[in-house]
């Protein structure tokens, strides 16, 4: 029972204090606002396997870019310039845009902080995408791209993931200490396999009506509120599970804190 309630306690310290040290505290902001702008032009691949990895800050990721990437960042040290390397083969690009290993923060979400990234994909390539940050505030509007697996790691902060329309047929998310949004909805044209691992906090779900829904529950240490979905001990279908031509599986592996589910 101690334990139990010694995590939430940590986790709600964290979020309150809005200060998460990732690094030396010899690397904190110096104030001064630095900016870039960078694009990678298209070339012959016809998919990329995208790597987004920030220590802590505010990430934007979304579609509509006339390039390969288009990126807008701004940073208050300079040893936060996040690094961007491109390389390709064949029909396949690698991008990696990520956190300067070494690049520690002191993140206060005060006036002096900004590691702000703005990041544009092109939605005519098939994407690997591969997210991952440790603390702040996370936006990741996909719908438009052509995803074939989605990856991300959410650490400290709130995250927001909308993939309505996407039909995205992998997904994997591993949620740290805070809440996390992720749209589902809209319509599907395969089958999706998804895995969440909770952390401490809030999970929210919004599906899809028009496919069948099985999503199996472990391991929590909350509340799963599902009402529009039928129980059946630790399994959770709709009305159309058996019956629709693609099903979305869901595997979550909740922490503690809450699962809310709710179909369109």
């Amino acid at each position: 029972m101690k334990k139990t309630l010694y995590l939430p306690t940590i986790s709600l310290f964290l979020l309150m204090s809005c200060e998460i040290n990732t690094g030396s505290g010899e690397n904190a902001s110096d104030g001064e606002l630095r900016q870039i702008s960078q694009a990678i032009k298209l070339d012959q691949v016809e998919t990329v396997r995208t790597n987004i990895s920030m220590r802590a800050g505010r990430l934007t990721v979304k579609g509509g870019a006339e390039n390969l990437v288009d990126t807008e960042i701004a940073y208050s040290n300079q040893d936060w310039e996040p690094e961007i390397a491109y390389t390709s083969s064949g029909n396949t690009g690698r991008l990696r845009i990520e956190q300067p290993e070494g690049s520690g923060i002191n993140f206060n979400f005060n006036d002096n902080f900004t590691n702000d990234w703005n990041i544009l994909l092109n939605d005519a390539l098939v994407q690997d995408l591969d997210v991952s940050i440790g603390a702040g505030e996370t936006e990741l509007d996909l719908r438009g791209l052509r995803l074939s697996s989605l990856d991300i790691d959410a650490g400290v902060g709130e995250h927001s993931v909308n993939l309505a329309n996407t039909s995205v047929p992998q997904l994997r998310l591993n949620a740290g200490v805070g809440e996390v949004n992720v749209d589902l909805s809209g319509a599907w044209n395969n089958d999706l396999e998804a895995a969440f691992n909770g952390g401490i906090g809030e999970l929210n779900l919004l599906l899809p009506a028009g496919i069948g829904i099985r999503m199996e529950v472990s391991g929590a240490l909350g509340s799963i509120n599902a009402p529009d979905l039928n129980k059946n001990g630790s399994v959770y279908t709709n009305d159309l599970y058996g019956q629709s031509d693609h099903v979305m599986d869901l595997e979550v592996k909740a922490g503690i804190g809450s699962v809310n589910v709710r179909v369109e």
